[in-house]
C-alpha cells in the first residue's frame, strides 16, 4: 500500500477518492448483509437430520469432531459428495442444501471474487469459526444443534455488517464535514497567495498575518476534531485485531488518513504564506 501524502497544494482529489472508497465499501457491506439475511432464511427452511446412535454414519471418522452435542460427524469424501444412510432423505442432504445456499447467497455477491475469492470451506471457516466449518464441511448430517449454531452465527455476521455500515456512514459524515470546512480555507489561501505583498503597508500586512494565523487555528481545530472522530471509530470497531478502520477503508488511496493529510497540506501552504507576509513586513 502506498504511503505518500496529499499533493502539496492541498487540492481536493484525495478527499474525492476517500468519498468514492466509502461509497463502494458501503455498497459492498450492504450487499453482504443482504446475502447473509438470505442465507439465514434458507438455512431456517432446511430440515435438521437426526443424529445416529447406532454407530453408523453419525459417528465421526476417528471418533472426534463434535460441537456441543453428544455424537460426532462423519468425514465427507474427498470428492465432496455426502453418503446416505437410513430411510428418507440421504444422510448429509441438509449439508448439501446449506452449502448450495451459501454459494448462491454469500459467495454470489458481486465483489466476492475480487475481495475474497475463497473456497466454500475457507469462507465458512472465516465467517463462522472452525467448529461450525468442520460440521458443515466434514460432517455427515445437518443435525438440530448444528442448525441452531449456524443460524446464530449467520445472525452475528449480519449484525457485524450492520455495525460496520454505521461506521462507514459515520466516517462519510466526518469526511464531508471536514471537506466543507476546508473548502473555503483552501480558496482563501489560493486567493491570498496571489497577492503581491510588496505593494502593501505594514498595517495591511499585519492584518494579512492575523488572518493567516486564524486560518491556521481553523485547520488545527479541524484536525483535532478529526482525531477525536478517528478515536471514536477505533473504539467502536476493530478489524482483524490491529487493523483500524481508516487503514482498511483507504488501503488503495495514496494516504491512510486522507482528511489529516489534506489538512496538513493546507496547513503547510498557510505556513508558507505566513512566512511570505512576515518577510514583506520586515521590509516595509
Amino acid at each position: 500500500m502506498a504511503t505518500t501524502t496529499e499533493p502539496a497544494d492541498g487540492s481536493p482529489e484525495l478527499l474525492d477518492d476517500a468519498r468514492e472508497a466509502l461509497r463502494v465499501e458501503r455498497r459492498r457491506v450492504a450487499d453482504e448483509r443482504e446475502a447473509f439475511r438470505a442465507f439465514r432464511g434458507r438455512v431456517a427452511s432446511v430440515p435438521s437430520e437426526p443424529i445416529r446412535t447406532d454407530g453408523g454414519a453419525g459417528t465421526a471418522a476417528g471418533g472426534g469432531g463434535s460441537i456441543g452435542v453428544t455424537g460426532g460427524f462423519g468425514a465427507v469424501g474427498t470428492d465432496g459428495t455426502l453418503g446416505s444412510a437410513g430411510s428418507g432423505a440421504p444422510a448429509g442432504s441438509g449439508l448439501v442444501a446449506v452449502r448450495d445456499a451459501y454459494r448462491e447467497t454469500v459467495m454470489s455477491v458481486p465483489h466476492y471474487e475480487t475481495e475474497y475469492d475463497d473456497t466454500y470451506e475457507r469462507s465458512v471457516a472465516e465467517e463462522f469459526g472452525p467448529e461450525i466449518a468442520y460440521a458443515l464441511t466434514r460432517g455427515a448430517r445437518f443435525h438440530a444443534e448444528c442448525k441452531r449454531s449456524l443460524l446464530a452465527a449467520a445472525e452475528t455476521a449480519i449484525e457485524e455488517r450492520e455495525r460496520f455500515i454505521e461506521t462507514v456512514e459515520s466516517e462519510s459524515e466526518s469526511v464531508e464535514r471536514a471537506a466543507s470546512r476546508l473548502t473555503p480555507i483552501r480558496s482563501e489561501v489560493a486567493s491570498t497567495a496571489r497577492t503581491d505583498f510588496s505593494e502593501d503597508g505594514f498595517g495591511t500586512l499585519d492584518a494579512y498575518r492575523a488572518r493567516t494565523e486564524a486560518l491556521i487555528d481553523d485547520c488545527d481545530r479541524i484536525a483535532a476534531r478529526r482525531q477525536r472522530e478517528l478515536a471514536s471509530h477505533e473504539r467502536a470497531l476493530a478489524i482483524d485485531g490491529d487493523l483500524d478502520a481508516p487503514t482498511y477503508l483507504y488501503q488503495d488511496l495514496s494516504a491512510t488518513y486522507p482528511v489529516l493529510a489534506t489538512v496538513g497540506a493546507v496547513g503547510d501552504r498557510l505556513d508558507d504564506l505566513k512566512r511570505r507576509i512576515e518577510r514583506a513586513m520586515a521590509g516595509a
